[in-house]
């Protein structure tokens, strides 16, 4: 397998590189739709030559992205690279005013949008203040764009797609310049862009390769949203590099998993901590082993359903621990496993240890803080994006901070513990409970709210808040529930919710999470998962 220098470690390069020997070979499908390398080497050409030609692009402009799973946001993907911009893949879930913050915070002038998400974007014209270029891509069902204001201008993505100049772009990049930009809500306060350089997609891809063991004959079958590095760069590059192809779904469902794995004959896949307990739970056929599925990677399962999992479905499953900021700091060896662990430290990349809350490092087997270090350059994120007071937070110490709680034995093997930020990890999302609070606390009849993370029994979290009511008012759970959808994404909606006089307080009039945490579910707790979609009590 070819090894790349280090300029030469940039996604559209590697592109162009391999479309010279592979040709014709296809390097994506989706449903009935194919490219080649070939084809999507020249596609992308004609996507970069409009970006600088017609939009005066210049290298690391920021260009939002809101896509759904589809061989366009490929394209576009590696467009926007060849450019020299920077990518920003948004949430097609966030909503309102989280939604105009990313756009915002990014400093996009250019959006590039599916039609479908109109309504979304319709209602904050006014908010998103830098944007003055709206990409369209048109779907099955067109919809007017008459409702937008004279303030953006508007284009078809087709016109990219098709522009009449497919010559190599000449601009010039390295591999410590940004690719992307991913949003994380995974630590407290407001959510952070994440500036990741091309280094750190090489490398992360180079090591999925070697510890899954890709080849050419590979194919990755993506069903997570590519707005997620999981499936973005950490599915696209190892099949890049190992010169496989990828086969897009338009989203995880678990009747659908198994039969799209057949039908795309998908060698490999991901998944996230539910994914595996949820297609455990679907109905047991005799012949779920007999597909062509080789190696599942996860991040995260329960480890009495691996063992399992790899019988009913016939396949080899690999744990791998990494978090956006950094990359794969440790996985499962091929032949070896260790109950409750992640995996063995990636020590030929990374220095790993953890620490007690003044940075020292505990003994052998105590927990802490998992804190990571990078035996090379660019290999882990350059910075939160316009967050420098973050970015030296997280770095502090010299040292990149997970705010991820874990214990590593004497042997090198990581075990994950839990999280020890302020966060929430739902249904493959990291749920700032800061966020959600802020628009939770918005409601008019709400005077605090806490939100805790409760046990789900698919392995992550379940999300419920505990609030107060201002005085002489009373709170209907299913108004409330509604004010929830409109406001949030459906993840971040949460299942739990429970009245009380007040909340409870630490000295410092911080309200006290672990008390609330180790009360968790009460009597008086509300679940809106009844078959009707209202909260019922428990």
């Amino acid at each position: 397998m070819k090894e790349y220098e280090h300029d030469q470690r940039v996604m559209s390069y590697i592109l162009d590189d391999k479309a010279k020997t592979l040709g014709d070979k296809i390097f994506a499908l989706h449903h009935d739709d194919k490219i080649s390398y070939k084809e999507m080497s020249v596609v992308t050409n004609r996507i970069s030559n409009y970006l600088i030609n017609e939009f005066n692009v210049k290298k690391n402009d920021n260009i939002a992205v809101i896509l759904p799973n589809c061989l366009d946001f490929v394209k576009v993907q590696f467009g926007i690279s060849k450019s020299g911009a920077v990518m920003v893949p948004i949430n097609v879930q966030a909503k309102l005013d989280m939604l105009a913050y990313f756009i915002n915070q990014c400093d996009a002038e250019i959006l590039i949008i599916d039609e479908q998400y109109f309504e979304i974007i319709e209602p904050l014209q006014k908010d998103l203040s830098k944007v003055k270029k709206l990409v369209i891509r048109r779907s099955s069902q067109s919809v007017s764009s008459d409702k937008f204001d004279k303030k953006f201008t508007l284009y078809e993505l087709d016109d990219l797609i098709t522009y009449h100049d497919d010559s190599p772009c000449k601009t010039e990049l390295h591999w410590y310049d940004p690719a992307d930009i991913f949003y994380t809500s995974g630590t407290t306060g407001v959510s952070k862009g994440i500036v990741l350089p091309y280094n750190h997609h090489y490398t992360f891809g180079r090591g999925i390769v070697d510890f899954a063991r890709l080849g050419s004959e590979d194919r990755m079958y993506i069903c997570l949203p590519l707005y997620h590095g999981m499936a973005s760069y950490m599915s696209i590059m190892p099949m890049l590099i190992s010169e496989g192809s990828i086969a897009l779904g338009d989203r995880f469902s678990a009747s659908r998993w198994l039969s799209e794995i057949r039908k795309y004959n998908a060698t490999v896949t991901w998944g996230v901590y539910s994914v595996g307990p949820i297609l455990m739970k679907q109905p047991v056929h005799d012949d779920d082993a007999d597909n062509p599925l080789r190696v599942y990677i996860f991040s995260g399962m329960p480890p009495d359903t691996v063992g399992a999992f790899e019988t009913r479905y016939g396949v080899k499953a690999i744990d791998s621990y990494g978090s956006t900021e950094q990359e794969d700091i440790a996985h499962a060896p091929w032949d070896e496993r260790r109950y409750g662990a992640v995996g063995k430290i990636n020590t030929s990349k990374y220095e790993v240890k953890i620490v007690n809350e003044n940075d020292e490092e505990v003994p052998a087997g105590q927990e802490g803080e998992i804190v990571s270090r990078c035996k090379y350059p660019y290999t882990q994120m350059i910075e939160y994006y316009n967050m420098p007071a973050e970015t030296v937070k997280c770095f502090r110490n010299r040292w990149l901070h997970s705010g991820d709680l874990g214990r590593i034995d004497e042997d090198g093997w990581l075990y994950f513990v839990g999280r020890g930020k302020d966060s929430i990890r739902r249904r493959g999302e990291n749920v700032s409970c800061y966020e959600l609070e802020t628009i939770v606390s918005a409601h008019e009849l709400i005077e605090e709210s806490a939100a805790i993370p409760v046990q789900s029994d698919l392995g992550e979290d379940d999300i419920k808040v505990i609030v107060s009511v201002k005085s002489g008012n009373s709170l209907d759970f299913n108004e409330f529930l509604g004010f929830c959808r409109e406001k949030m994404p459906k993840y971040m909606v949460p299942r739990y919710i429970e009245i009380v006089d007040s909340l409870p307080k630490l000295a410092n009039e911080k309200v006290d999470k672990v008390k609330l945490k180790e009360t968790g579910l009460t009597p008086n707790t509300w679940d809106y998962e009844d078959s009707d979609g209202n909260y019922v009590k428990m």
